[in-house]
């Protein structure tokens, strides 16, 4: 009996994507790039080592996104195979509009080592999807993992105004000019977290603590946390000198590079809603992810200072704006169902 179209199309796509996953990866341990992690008993507990390979990450300063129009230019007209674009957000968004070349995984999928295991280690993975803020959480996860993954700046939302192209809300064109201050508030000392995830290697671990992160909602926006911000315990991981020049009322100062030191993370109440503030939202987005392995309960400020004030001087980097030029998609051939997915933001 023949098939309508719109299955074979969807076959046809489905087909595409696995072997774009498998082709590129080679299958799992396979790549000419750096190895898998090898698997090992853990013999400390799993604060302590998830701790110490989040301050081994940290140390690498590996670069927070890549810009919109690097990827326009490397990969998508330049042909760059150094690149592999992955895209996470929803399957009915991913089919409806997505950037030439993207494969898809969801972001409730990241986890999955039956994900993680295709994605090519010689190459750089791009993350995409719709606001730079869950793509940062799923590139730290993925760099933690051995992969070298970094995400694209605004997500589809610095690639597009049109919203059905997003697939959500498009990059805002103005800050909320709400309020900053630059008194400083007393830092209180608190206990650490306990974690009782067990686990038989460190990627093991990892994929059971993100899978659990995905559960937190990966931001709130400007105004509502400025309606309920005695809701939240803030922490800001700007730049000291940035800090100093403005942040938000009863915020305290913990720079990114330091976040995972244990005076630092003492600072932090295990048992309390935390709010990240950055610049534009993706160093604050990883950061929610290394918290939340260990354990915390922490969020992200849509876009950061940036979307909070309009000084450029207390951000320290330019305000948001929707000064963006349009860029290619394209579309699966069928429709894909919406599924049972986490939603990436």
């Amino acid at each position: 009996m023949r098939q309508p179209k719109a299955v074979w199309g969807l076959l046809i796509a489905t087909a595409l994507l696995a072997g774009a996953l498998a082709g590129c990866g080679g299958g799992p341990g396979q790549g000419t790039g750096e190895q898998q992690l090898k698997p090992a008993a853990l013999t400390v507990n799993s604060f302590e080592l998830l701790q110490a390979e989040t301050a081994k990450y940290l140390k690498q300063s590996r670069p927070l996104s890549i810009e919109p129009q690097a990827v326009m230019d490397k990969v998508v007209t330049g042909g760059d195979q150094g690149y592999f674009l992955v895209d996470i957000r929803s399957d009915e968004h991913f089919a409806a509009a997505h950037i030439p070349g993207a494969v898809h995984i969801s972001y409730a999928d990241a986890w999955r080592e039956a994900k993680t295991a295709y994605l090519p280690r010689d190459r750089k993975i791009v993350v995409i999807d719709y606001s730079g803020h869950t793509a940062s959480q799923v590139a730290a996860f993925w760099s933690m993992l051995g992969l070298d993954a970094t995400a694209m700046k605004h997500g589809m939302a610095g690639w597009s105004k049109e919203r059905e192209v997003v697939g959500g809300s498009p990059l805002a064109c103005a800050p909320q000019n709400l309020p900053v201050t630059t008194a400083v508030p007393a830092a209180a000392t608190y206990e650490l977290p306990k974690l009782d995830t067990k686990a038989a290697t460190l990627a093991e671990l990892l994929a059971a603590r993100s899978k659990e992160a995905t559960e937190t909602a990966p931001v709130v926006q400007p105004a509502d946390f400025a309606a309920k911000r005695a809701d939240y315990f803030v922490a800001d991981i700007r730049r000291a000198e940035h800090y100093r020049a403005g942040h938000i009322e009863g915020a305290i100062s913990i720079p990114l590079a330091g976040l995972a030191a244990t005076e630092n993370l003492r600072k932090l109440p295990p048992d309390k809603p935390i709010v990240l503030v950055d610049y534009d939202g993706h160093a604050a987005s990883q950061a929610a992810r290394l918290l939340n392995q260990l354990g915390y309960h922490a969020t992200v400020l849509k876009d950061g200072m940036s979307a909070w004030t309009a000084d450029a001087q207390v951000i320290g980097a330019p305000a948001v704006a929707c000064n963006v030029a349009e860029k290619p998609t394209v579309k699966l051939n069928a429709p894909l169902k919406p599924g049972p997915s986490t939603a990436a933001t």
